[in-house]
């Protein structure tokens, strides 16, 4: 239901270079998989003053393939926010009864420069670079209201519900089912925070001239509207974003989501709505 006429985005690759997977991680539920079998070392982030954070923290941040992962460790901190912001989007998450908190994002520069803050500290600053950034390909949703989103995506030859659909509940972080992965899979952010799922493949594996497609599900709204996800409700169009990451080149496009109405049924066939 997004304001085009085509079932699918077309977009065409030639192959590049050969790049690994990435591990499936949680954005704003914490939730992670076992790292991907072909994963590669990861690089560190430089970060000043770790030290804000208490002598007794233990704070590391790596990228792997323009996925950055946040892991801190710290006694009593249950339920205690930890928040990043990077340009202009801020990610969110509590601390766990443990006393850690692991959060990831997508890069979208070869090098990047992000704000570690925690609840009663003085902020933390990163930098981190990634090798390789003309290599990636990559395709993020990123979304900015407290609702959940699902990125469908179709990879060439695929079938939907079968090997080549991989989604938020069909990550193939086995790559078994496909030649991608969801190596960020985000459940409803904070208020005022940013949501995200992210979707990677090895270009070694993708067929010259390949044909992706890429669709979008409004979680939240599910396949019956109610307020405040319909009429004219804010959350009835929330503000999402597409991005992609190819040969060094990043297009961002801002996704239009059509209105429906409150009681109305959605049909499975309308629930995908295609990104162009």
């Amino acid at each position: 239901m997004l304001n085009s006429g085509n079932l699918w985005t077309k977009r065409h690759h030639r192959l590049a270079a050969c790049y690994a997977l990435a591990a499936l991680v949680s954005v704003a539920t914490g939730v992670w998989s076992p790292r991907s079998l072909a994963a590669e070392p990861d690089s560190v982030a430089k970060c000043d003053k770790p030290e804000n954070f208490g002598p007794d923290a233990r704070v590391r941040v790596t990228q792997q393939r323009g996925r950055v992962l946040i892991d801190i460790v710290k006694p009593n901190t249950a339920g205690r926010k930890l928040e990043v912001e990077y340009g202009e989007e801020l990610y969110s998450q509590k601390f766990g009864t443990d006393g850690s908190v692991r959060l990831g994002f997508a890069l979208t520069a070869p090098e990047n420069q992000f704000t570690l803050t925690m609840s009663e500290t003085a902020p933390v600053t990163c930098t981190i670079s990634v090798p390789g950034f003309n290599k990636i390909f990559r395709a993020i949703l990123r979304w900015h209201d407290p609702v959940q989103m699902d990125l469908n995506v179709l990879e060439p030859n695929g079938r939907m519900g079968e090997v080549g659909h991989i989604n938020g509940s069909r990550p193939n972080s086995a790559r078994t089912d496909g030649i991608g992965q969801m190596d960020i899979v985000g459940g409803v952010p904070a208020a005022e925070a940013t949501g995200e799922m992210s979707y990677v493949a090895d270009l070694a594996s993708v067929p010259a001239d390949g044909v992706f497609g890429f669709k979008v599900d409004y979680v939240t709204r599910g396949s019956q509207a109610e307020a405040p996800y319909c009429d004219d409700n804010a959350l009835a169009v929330p503000r999402v974003e597409f991005i992609k990451i190819e040969s060094g080149k990043v297009t961002v496009s801002k996704l239009s989501l059509n209105r429906v109405r409150c009681h109305d049924k959605i049909p499975e066939n309308r629930r995908l709505m295609p990104i162009r």
